[in-house]
């Protein structure tokens, strides 16, 4: 009951934001683990308009019977405001995580199993919302990590991680038929400088692939932006 509960809650609010925000990147992912296609992520990132400025991020996963649909609302620096991750397994909610940030206290809430647990955390003023294995979050820590260290939070998961985001020398990337120059970029841990995530962009910034070190996690952009030039392969 919590889960449609807050679900219905979100729905309702993303609605008038999306008729007051400005669509910055939306597409789809194809998920792929040693080379095997294993699902596809579809998303959606705004910008907010006003003088609170902010963003709001909105993505659906599919990976063998399991949909997660995903929503998160940051500042204008990337602080989180709002979140919410619906786990669904044959159009059942099976799992739903929520989190909200009043005065720098993410109070979060996990119901799992039909258990429901609740934590309270102070947030350092420098964090970002990475969830795991959600690819689109990734813009957000491109776009307002790079050049300072930052801490990266996953909310299904209390642990949170320092990272340095560095550019490295341009690259390449093949969709489809075609070629686009790229940026090429590594997100590493401040700790032990070990690369969390590979990461290649277009020159507005925005993903088109994804590598994961750890989990052999890839994510290849089915299109590329409209906006994207890039050269016909023979």
């Amino acid at each position: 009951m919590l889960a449609v509960e807050l679900l219905a809650l979100t729905a309702t609010a993303a609605a008038p934001a999306a008729a007051q925000s400005l669509v910055l990147d939306e597409g789809t992912f194809s998920l792929f683990v040693n080379g095997e296609r294993i699902g596809r992520e579809d998303f959606s990132l705004r910008a907010a308009r006003g003088a609170a400025g902010g963003y709001v991020t909105q993505g659906n996963l599919l990976v063998g019977d399991l949909r997660r649909s995903v929503v998160l609302t940051v500042d204008s620096l990337g602080f989180p405001q709002r979140y919410q991750l619906d786990t669904r397994q044959a159009g059942k909610v099976v799992a739903s995580v929520v989190g909200e940030q009043q005065r720098g206290i993410w109070s979060g809430r996990t119901l799992q199993a039909g258990r429901e647990s609740a934590r309270e955390s102070r947030l350092p003023n420098d964090l970002l919302i990475a969830e795991t294995g959600v690819v689109h979050h990734l813009w957000l820590v491109l776009r307002l990590g790079e050049g300072r260290p930052v801490s990266l939070l996953a909310p299904s998961d209390p642990s949170q991680v320092r990272v340095i985001v560095e550019e490295q020398a341009p690259d390449r990337v093949t969709l489809g038929l075609r070629e686009l120059v790229a940026r090429r970029w590594v997100v590493r841990k401040q700790e032990d400088g070990s690369v969390l995530w590979e990461l290649w962009t277009d020159a507005a910034g925005r993903l088109l692939r994804a590598v994961n070190r750890a989990t052999a996690l890839e994510a290849l952009r089915d299109d590329p932006p409209a906006e994207t030039r890039g050269t016909l392969r023979p």
